[in-house]
Parts: structure tokens; C-alpha cells; sequence
């Protein structure tokens, strides 16, 4: 009887997988009947945020060129990818994504993109040049692979120091353009009773961004991406790797840290800045519209790029590293040719000002730049070469060798020495675990 019973039971759930198959196929049908009339958006995004606000206007305005077209946004938050793997893997995908492009980049590896080479080619929304000329020089290159392009920068982000113009005045300084300046900057402010720069040591993102950056300043990216490939006769405990490491320490040593920065959250360090107690803040791109609210009146807001370091002439000094939000098409979209369209029209001159507006740069060519970051496109543009940055090279690595030791040791855990030490330890044991398992190793970024 329980032999019978259970029998009865596996037929019974083969029978519900095959009408779920069933209704599956047939509830796809009169979708892919609608294709040309729906359009499906998975954005990084919640609802109440000034980028949705933009992005349902902009939908409305897409609309309104397309009658009888039917827009269906999903603000999906930040774990976008989460929620669209099951739908990806089903065969039943949106039409677009919205995401990071370090993070979209994972669908990349896993091969479920659609190149968007053949539209980059084609005419632009609004100008009489291909589309793909319209983009700053370089960012549609940080999201290629092997020829094809992957994701479209709508708007993007930079890592750069933020400073009060009308404290800098007041002690007769200028924006440093080398290391050597930047500390005799943090030397006056330590000796005005002015903590020099402001940390939050409790995000771990702020920390690797001081190592990761100053490894282009020593050397070449292509040397750190070989590196972190485990390439023969390569090693962390190279000289240019213990040169960039001992100069982020020699922050800490100076005193030129604020105090207490091990412990402090987010987002206390910037309120600090905003207040005055500390002179500089090294973020990205985001601290004016995120401070907006915050800032006293009569503050003006400066910045200036991550310094050269002397002595390096074959590093990449002139290297910015950039980041993006971007939209990808999932392979075995709906409507492929309507999400095309929508993204050409929504990277326009006359919608990058709309993004302006909300203190987000733009990722377009000639488009201007919000008040609040004037400047900002001098930086994008030769001869500074836009990068992903270290941490946005290889980003599987980064998170299972990189990310973790880079933070500590700018909160002091490790000396120079000891952290390259354990990266390289630690890496070995990451490769071996990769080919235990017979997967690949990353493809760099470059």
C-alpha cells in the first residue's frame, strides 16, 4: 500500500508539472502577441525616490510618442538581480534592467545580455552622429567584453575629494594637484584644530577606495589586473604595491584622520565636513545631493581629483575611475527593439537636463554638468582616462580576496606589509578554490 501510495504521489506531481508547463507556455503566448505594446522596466530604484519620480515622467513622455503602448515599471530596489535570475532562468525576462554596471556585469559573465553593438551604430535620438558618439569618451568602453557592448551609462558617478571653498580661502589654499601638496593641505588644517578628513570607518566601500585608488598612481591598472590573476612573477608584496599601501597609512599616522573615525556610521563623517570640524571628504559624486538638505548657508562646495603621486610616471595618474548607472536587455526580451528605442530616447540632450536638475551628472557628451559638480566633465575627458577602479576591475575577486583586507588596513589592523602578505595568501587559496571547482577565472575590466 505505501509502495502504491507513494507511486500514486509522483504521478500526481508529474501530472501538475506538466500542466504548469502548459499554462506557462500558453500564458506567454498572448504576451509575446503584445510585445510590441508593453514594455517591462526593472529599476534599481524604490518608489519616493527623485530618480523614480524621473523615471515615470520619463515614462510618460516615452508614452505620449507611442500610442497605445502599456509601461510596466517594477522599482525593484537595490537587489534588482535577486529578483530577476528566476525570471531569467524561466525564459520569461523583463525587457529592461537597471543596475550598477559592476553589478549588471555579473549577467554579463553568465551570458544573458544582449549586446547593444548594432544600435550604438545607428542614428542618435536627437543629433545626426551615431548614437554611441554621444557618450563622454571612454564610458562605453568600461562596458565592453569581447567586442560587445552590454550596458548603456545613463547616469553616472565619480570618486573625488569635496572641500569648502570659503575655507580654503581663508587659509590662502589651492585644489592639490600632487600627494605632496594634498599633505601640506592636511598639515595646515591639523594645525588650524582642523580635523584634515573626514571617515566613516564603519563602510566598508569608503575604506577600499583609498588603496584602491592609489594603486593607479604606482602603477598601471594592467599590472593590478595581472596581479590579481595570479599571473607568474607576479605578487602583492611588489615595491609599487608596498609603495601605494605605506602612503595610505602615512594618513593615519600624521594624524590626519579624524578621531574616532574606526566607529563612525554613516553618515556622521560627511555631517562633520558639512559642519566644518573636518576639512576634506573623499567620496563619490552623490555628497551634494545627499547633503543638499545639510549644508549651512553661504557653504561652497568644491572638489578636486584624487592626487598624482611623484615619482611614478609610468602609473596610471591620470586614471578617474567612474562608475555608472546603466540599462541592459536581458537576452530573450519581449520587446527588444521598443527597449532600444526608449534608451536612446532617454539618453537625449534635452532629457540628460531633467538628470541635471537632480544634481546627477550625466553620462552624455556636451550635456553640462549639475552646478553642484561643475568641473566634473574636465575630469572625464583626455587626458584623464575614466577606469571602473580596482575595486570594479574583477569584482568576483575583489569581494572574496580584496575588499575585506583593503578596509581593515585603512583602519589600521595590518601594517603595509602584513596586509599584502595575507592578500597574497589569501588569493592563492581563492584560485585553488575556483579550480577545485573547475570554474574560470574573471576576465578584468579594462
Amino acid at each position: 500500500m505505501e509502495l502504491r501510495g507513494f507511486l500514486k504521489a509522483i504521478l500526481v506531481l508529474a501530472a501538475l508539472f506538466v500542466l504548469a508547463v502548459v499554462l506557462f507556455h500558453e500564458e506567454r503566448a498572448p504576451a509575446a502577441e503584445r510585445a510590441e505594446e508593453r514594455l517591462e522596466i526593472y529599476y534599481m530604484y524604490n518608489e519616493g525616490e527623485p530618480q523614480s519620480a524621473w523615471l515615470v515622467d520619463a515614462v510618460e513622455r516615452f508614452k505620449a510618442l507611442h500610442p497605445g503602448l502599456e509601461v510596466d515599471i517594477v522599482f525593484a530596489g537595490r537587489e534588482v538581480l535577486g529578483k530577476i535570475r528566476p525570471r531569467i532562468i524561466i525564459g520569461n525576462p523583463p525587457d529592461l534592467v537597471n543596475q550598477g554596471g559592476d553589478i549588471l556585469r555579473m549577467l554579463v559573465q553568465d551570458d544573458v545580455l544582449e549586446p547593444w553593438n548594432e544600435a550604438l551604430e545607428s542614428p542618435a535620438y536627437d543629433r545626426d552622429m551615431p548614437w554611441s558618439e554621444t557618450f563622454i569618451p571612454g564610458l562605453l568602453d568600461l562596458n565592453t567584453f569581447d567586442g560587445n557592448t552590454y550596458m548603456i551609462p545613463v547616469g553616472l558617478f565619480a570618486s573625488v575629494f569635496f572641500y569648502d571653498r570659503n575655507q580654503f580661502e581663508r587659509f590662502n589654499l589651492e585644489p592639490p594637484e600632487t600627494w605632496s601638496e594634498f599633505l601640506e593641505i592636511c598639515e595646515v588644517f591639523k594645525q588650524h584644530g582642523i580635523e584634515p578628513i573626514a571617515a566613516d570607518g564603519t563602510e566598508t566601500g569608503y575604506n577600499v577606495m583609498w588603496f584602491s585608488t592609489m594603486l593607479t598612481r604606482t602603477t598601471t591598472l594592467e599590472h593590478v589586473a595581472d596581479t590579481a590573476l595570479g599571473k607568474p612573477g607576479t605578487s602583492w608584496t611588489d615595491d609599487v604595491f608596498l609603495e601605494a599601501a605605506r602612503r595610505v597609512r602615512e594618513l593615519n599616522e600624521r594624524g590626519y584622520l579624524m578621531r574616532g573615525y574606526r566607529g563612525s556610521k554613516w553618515p556622521s563623517a560627511q555631517m562633520r565636513w558639512a559642519q566644518g570640524e573636518a576639512a576634506l571628504l573623499y567620496s563619490g559624486t552623490w555628497i551634494p545631493k545627499e547633503m543638499a538638505e545639510a549644508l549651512p548657508e553661504g557653504f561652497r562646495m568644491g572638489m578636486f581629483r584624487f592626487p598624482i603621486l611623484e615619482g611614478f610616471p609610468e602609473s596610471d595618474g591620470m586614471a578617474q575611475d567612474v562608475g555608472a548607472e546603466c540599462f541592459a536587455i536581458p537576452t530573450g526580451a519581449g520587446n527588444k527593439e521598443m527597449a532600444v528605442e526608449f534608451v536612446k530616447y532617454i539618453t537625449r540632450l534635452e532629457e540628460t537636463q531633467t538628470y541635471i536638475e537632480m544634481d546627477m551628472p550625466p553620462s552624455i557628451l556636451d550635456a553640462g554638468m549639475p552646478e553642484s559638480l561643475e568641473g566634473l566633465d574636465r575630469l572625464l575627458m583626455p587626458p584623464y582616462r575614466p577606469i571602473r577602479g580596482a575595486s570594479g576591475l574583477m569584482p568576483n575577486w575583489y569581494r572574496a580576496v580584496a575588499r575585506d583586507y583593503w578596509s581593515d588596513f585603512f583602519l589600521g589592523d595590518f601594517t603595509p606589509e602584513e596586509m599584502l602578505r595575507r592578500m597574497d595568501v589569501e588569493q592563492e587559496r581563492y584560485y585553488r578554490r575556483l579550480d577545485a571547482m573547475d570554474r574560470p577565472r574573471e576576465v578584468p575590466a579594462l
